[in-house]
């Protein structure tokens, strides 16, 4: 299973992992939701790390799981047409979508991700709903190419490459069920890149933003997923567990900068 707390330069080793948890439940901020709170840490470079905590009896609080997340100012405006809960965990969910830039009534292609505040900011929510969207996609395999004429090259070999824009939903073919919703093959052009530095680890990880098919994403990754150093103008191509956040829907206020 590949491991997302590294993409964003977290780590699961135990003997640091539990540092990292108190240390997220100390001193990030507050999201309360129906079944419980969330424990939001930012130590910086984007990268955060959500708490899940059950509600007991009173101040009570039971760790329930943590995932990390990425604070993306990518965005892409969709309309929101499914949402569900995870059934192992109630403060997790995912949410359907079809991107529309455009306001199309039926979108350009439908996908899923994954919501870190799922249980405060969706689970009582009625769909369907338009809403543009905060989206970071942490990769389990990337490739990229220094232009489109490159790329272009490259699919002369490969019959079955993509479009130099594309989300292509993987997650959604077949019975997958859970985080493998999530998944999406991302290919466009790369707007912006370089390292970055995880304050709480001081480990390293890339942060590529991406023009595709319909919007923005941030693609993370390790550092051993990336070959090379990807340039601006360049072409990428990444395997990605998608997250998003909704930044603002139907004429709601924005729940994130």
């Amino acid at each position: 299973m590949p491991d997302h707390f590294r993409t964003v330069g977290f780590t699961l080793e135990p003997s640091e992992l539990q540092s990292l948890l108190k240390r997220a439940v100390g001193r990030g901020s507050v999201i309360e939701a129906p079944n419980g709170d969330y424990r939001v840490w930012t130590p910086g470079a984007g990268a955060e790390l959500w708490v899940n905590l059950y509600r007991l009896d009173g101040e009570k609080r039971k760790l329930a799981g943590a995932t990390p997340h990425f604070a993306s100012d990518a965005r892409m405006h969709a309309i929101v047409e499914g949402i569900e809960p995870n059934p192992d965990f109630a403060l997790e969910g995912e949410l359907y979508a079809w991107a529309s830039p455009g306001g199309e009534e039926h979108g350009l292609y439908p996908f899923s991700a994954s919501v870190p505040d799922f249980d405060a900011s969706l689970a009582k929510r009625g769909v369907p709903f338009r809403a543009v969207l905060a989206l970071a996609g942490f990769a389990h395999e990337l490739r990229w190419w220094p232009s489109d004429a490159a790329y272009q090259q490259s699919l002369r070999d490969e019959p079955t490459g993509f479009a130099t824009t594309s989300l292509l939903p993987i997650g959604l073919f077949g019975s997958n069920a859970g985080r493998a919703r999530s998944q999406g093959i991302v290919t466009g052009t790369i707007r912006a890149c370089e390292t970055r530095i995880n304050p709480a680890t001081e480990r390293a990880f890339w942060r590529i933003r991406v023009e595709t098919y319909g919007g923005e994403i941030d693609v993370l990754a390790a550092p051993d997923v990336v070959a090379g150093e990807p340039i601006v103008g360049g072409i990428v191509r990444a395997t990605c567990w998608l997250t998003a956040r909704i930044v603002s829907s139907d004429g709601a206020e924005p729940s994130i900068n």
